[in-house]
């Protein structure tokens, strides 16, 4: 856009110097002449001011364009490297804040575990305390049926021996007197 007189300017410097180059060139002067010289360097002065004033007219503006395009970035990179360190910060906040929530819920579940172990065994505790009772209680009725049935044997053995003996010891008359004291018995309780 803004370039484009200054190339147009250029375009049209190279084509003189091209053309007079081609026409045979200048003719090397061997002495100073206002006329030729003078001429030469008015000339050359003026091509080059023009060259200059297009280039402060037109080149001034891109170049400040340019230079406020590069000064707009490396303001805004400024920004976004400040925005960056205070996003560092934040995350390492978070992280630290991470790391400590993370520490508290492994402690926690430490805790807990431990309250469940403890509970475990007072529970197993209590059901062997149990299992114990109930096979103590166990042990005390097999216990005793046994004795009962050791004492219904013991009686039963101890009657049939007290029938032998009596079938051998006594007679007629003894088991009259027995069998009547027995019924005078039972009629007093009844």
């Amino acid at each position: 856009m803004t370039l484009k007189p200054l190339a147009a300017v250029s375009a049209i410097v190279f084509l003189f110097a091209g053309v007079a180059e081609a026409s045979g060139g200048l003719p090397m002067a061997t002495e100073w002449s206002w006329a030729r010289d003078g001429g030469r360097i008015f000339n050359s002065l003026v091509v080059l001011g023009f060259i200059a004033w297009l280039v402060v007219k037109y080149g001034g503006p891109v170049f400040r364009n340019r230079m406020e395009k590069i000064a707009n970035r490396f303001s805004s990179l400024e920004k976004q490297k400040e925005e960056a360190r205070a996003r560092l910060v934040e995350y390492q906040k978070k992280l630290v804040e991470a790391k400590a929530e993370a520490e508290k819920i492994s402690s926690e579940a430490r805790a807990e575990g431990e309250l469940i172990k403890k509970k475990i065994i007072e529970q197993a505790q209590e059901a062997a305390r149990e299992i114990m009772e109930k096979t103590g209680d166990r042990i005390k009725l097999e216990t005793e049926s046994a004795r009962e049935r050791l004492r219904k044997e013991a009686v039963e053995a101890a009657v049939s021996l007290a029938e032998e003996i009596l079938k051998k010891n006594l007679g007629a008359e003894d088991q009259k007197k027995l069998i009547k004291s027995y019924l005078e018995k039972v009629e007093k309780v009844n």
